[in-house]
């Protein structure tokens, strides 16, 4: 005679996050007149004493749903041996990714798991400003070169370049974390997106890297893997030393071309016969260059979201 199962529903035991959306879940069921119907059972290959302990959990894995409210089904316990006959099983639930782990045609990650940012303070080398403000006594005026030195050398400075880093954290099954989606990953490695991505411009979002693992052997054991991006805004069309500079993408890289120019200074007074004429060698802007020192690339290769954040709403408490 089969074993008969039924749900303690009082028993359940359900954690969902503040937004509302399920994190984890325990059901309990009750399996009672259980027998061991064989006296050996084989897993993994490997024959074993049969249990009744081994078909009540069997009994209950035929019943319990393999998904609830979008979370995989992970793992069954006996809590309790109530008599030889008569078990107390719980089943846990967890989110998983992807709402059915055994049909490959749903095999798609379900979103925002883990999302991080942070500003870090970088700088970077510029070599003339956006504008002179004033000079102070003999000082040639060198058009926004900065650090000049005496053999003409444009020497510049190092300045703070803010850059906004995000991570987000997804989880994929085994059917999709494949060689051919990894080498996609290393190939997408500094490059930045070529059309809009997580509510960033084109030109703004450079993919640093990812990082993946995966806890278990068992084929619905998920893949953990964290991608990890770098934002600078686009620039807009600007001046810069009386040069019109066009619009340039976040991760391209503009740079002045400059040449010298000798200024003559006449330090002799007006009604002197004396040719007393002196000079400055000084820094003149010959143009500008808007370097493409990173490729564009296709995001949507990420297999990820490529949609704006989505943040939580108001009526979230």
């Amino acid at each position: 005679m089969s074993a008969t199962v039924t749900e303690l529903f009082a028993d359940r035991i359900q954690t969902i996050e503040s937004n509302g959306k399920y994190t984890s879940m325990e059901l309990f069921y009750l399996a009672r007149n259980v027998v061991a119907d064989l006296q050996v059972i084989y897993i993994n290959n490997v024959a074993y004493p049969a249990t009744t302990e081994y078909f009540a959990l069997e009994a209950v894995r035929a019943i319990a749903p393999r998904v609830m409210y979008g979370m995989a089904r992970k793992d069954l316990r006996i809590s309790e041996k109530i008599d030889e006959t008569t078990y107390k099983i719980g089943v846990t639930y967890d989110y998983s990714g992807t709402e059915s782990p055994d049909n490959s045609d749903n095999d798609a990650d379900a979103g925002d798991r883990t999302i991080t940012f942070s500003s870090s303070g970088g700088t970077r080398h510029i070599t003339h400003s956006y504008e002179t403000i004033t000079t102070v006594g003999n000082a040639p005026y060198q058009n926004g070169a900065i650090n000049v030195d005496g053999n003409n050398n444009i020497n510049g400075v190092d300045v703070l370049s803010p850059t906004l880093c995000f991570t987000e954290t997804h989880y994929m099954t085994y059917k999709k974390f494949k060689i051919s989606y990894i080498r996609d990953l290393n190939s997408l490695q500094g490059k930045i997106n070529d059309k809009q991505f997580r509510g960033f411009e084109a030109g703004e979002v450079r993919f640093d890297g990812f990082t993946a693992s995966r806890r278990g052997t068992k084929r619905e054991d998920l893949y953990e893997i964290t991608f990890q991006f770098s934002v600078i805004p686009n620039q807009p069309a600007q001046s810069i030393q009386g040069l019109e500079i066009p619009a340039k993408l976040g991760w391209d890289y503009v740079w002045f071309g400059a040449k010298l120019k000798a200024t003559i200074v006449d330090y002799a007074p007006p009604d002197s016969s004396q040719g007393a004429g002196g000079g400055d060698v000084v820094s003149d802007i010959d143009g500008a260059y808007i370097e493409r020192i990173y490729q564009l690339g296709n995001f949507g290769k990420l297999m990820i979201k490529t949609s704006p954040f989505t943040p939580v709403s108001a009526k979230t408490v």
